[in-house]
């Protein structure tokens, strides 16, 4: 039996070596192991090994991502609560990011704090 996987390797440059490596049962009860180069993955790109994702798939997560924070606070909106003007801040800046200079990469300085924790 067979097993591949792939892993990122550190090299002295910083860079990584993406790595896929084979781990092959040989009859003997042994387990041989190789290694294939798959790519040289560059230090800034440690979390894209497979390449980075387009500007229209990062606006879809972020939006994913602030489209969520917005439903996990909408609670603060019902009727018999009355919201903090941090509460508002925040839910306002949310709604804002699709306007903000760096979208969207944003960085994770850029979304707003949620006044009552995560």
């Amino acid at each position: 039996m067979a097993a591949q996987y792939s892993i990122l390797r550190e090299r002295d440059d910083g860079d990584f070596d993406h790595v896929m490596v084979i781990e092959t049962d040989n009859e003997d009860g042994s387990t041989e192991k190789t290694e294939e180069l798959i790519s040289v993955v560059p230090a800034a790109d440690k979390n894209f090994p497979y390449g980075r994702p387009s500007n229209e798939e990062v606006e879809d997560l972020n939006r994913q991502e602030r489209n969520n924070a917005l439903t996990d606070s909408d609670w603060w909106a019902c009727s018999d609560l009355t919201m903090t003007q941090e509460q508002i801040s925040y839910r306002s800046a949310l709604r804002d990011l699709p306007t903000h200079a760096n979208w969207p990469n944003l960085e994770p300085e850029d979304w707003p704090t949620n006044p009552i924790g995560n």
